[in-house]
């Protein structure tokens, strides 16, 4: 009886085992599909007049390729720059080689073409050989360059030429600190945005100084509307700078883009080095 019941047991434990190992057996790893995907959501190629202007796009994959991966990235409508006019894609052979998990693919930006005010290309990742996550946009911002030989921050006083909405100065006039924004062509300075219409918040300010132009990013909101905020974004002309002259900084920028309050208005401010 008691040989009886180590017989069974061994069985039991083979029987275990054999399922185990069946189980395991029947997925294939190799078959899970590897996921493609844009490892972030944009980037920034500053133009510069003699340079290379290159930029590699990053391209990236959740397991490393067991074999050779290709992709195609397409250029979206929303899209500002011109493939063949702004840039040009120098990348022909668009795949994760294998054992690699991410990779790229490179373009070349033109200084001649490039936009003062910036432009935009919006690629849209796809693939045949892969699946690809929602991660599958990326916009790359092409900003011309050129040389600022003077810091262009530190304090400086603020003098209003126009008024905005309302008739009213969108900051007040007064000594605010310059610094660098998120870009090195870019400035921001803090103030209380209509100091003459209420008591209302600080909102952080920026503009670009691109090759002469100074350049203010549209929809820029004041947290101050009639029913929505209102916005501060680029006039149709630019204020100018000396890019070897850091003394005087003239902004020129157009008050509530979307008239949510009133029409909208062409206002200008100085900057002027303390």
């Amino acid at each position: 009886m008691k040989n009886l019941k180590n017989i069974l047991y061994l069985f039991m434990v083979a029987a275990v085992v054999t399922s185990c190992n069946r189980d395991v057996a029947d997925i294939n790893f190799n078959n899970i599909p590897n996921t493609l995907y844009f490892a972030s959501d944009s980037g920034t190629l500053l133009v510069e007049d003699g340079a290379s202007n290159m930029f590699n796009v990053p391209v990236s994959a959740t397991a490393v390729a067991s074999a050779d991966t290709p992709y195609a990235m397409s250029i979206d409508a929303s899209s500002t720059a011109v493939e063949g006019v702004d840039f040009e894609i120098t990348t022909t052979n668009t795949v994760l080689p294998t054992g690699d998990i991410v990779t790229s693919y490179s373009i070349v930006a033109d200084f001649d073409n490039a936009a003062t005010e910036g432009k935009t290309v919006v690629f849209n990742l796809t693939s045949d050989a892969s699946q690809v996550a929602d991660s599958d946009q990326y916009t790359l911002s092409l900003i011309k360059l050129c040389p600022i030989n003077a810091p262009f921050t530190g304090t400086y006083t603020l003098s209003t030429v126009s008024n905005g909405i309302f008739d009213s100065s969108t900051f007040g006039d007064g000594v605010y600190e310059v610094s660098v924004g998120a870009t090195p062509t870019d400035r921001v300075f803090t103030a209380q945005v209509y100091p003459g219409l209420g008591s209302f918040g600080d909102i952080e300010f920026k503009f670009s100084l691109i090759c002469g132009n100074v350049v203010v990013p549209t929809l820029q909101e004041t947290g101050v509307g009639c029913g929505g905020s209102t916005t501060l974004g680029p006039a149709a002309t630019f204020g100018q700078f000396d890019g070897d002259d850091d003394t005087v900084i003239q902004v020129i920028y157009i008050d509530d883009e979307a008239s949510q309050c009133v029409d909208a208005v062409t206002a200008e401010f100085t900057l002027t080095k303390m």
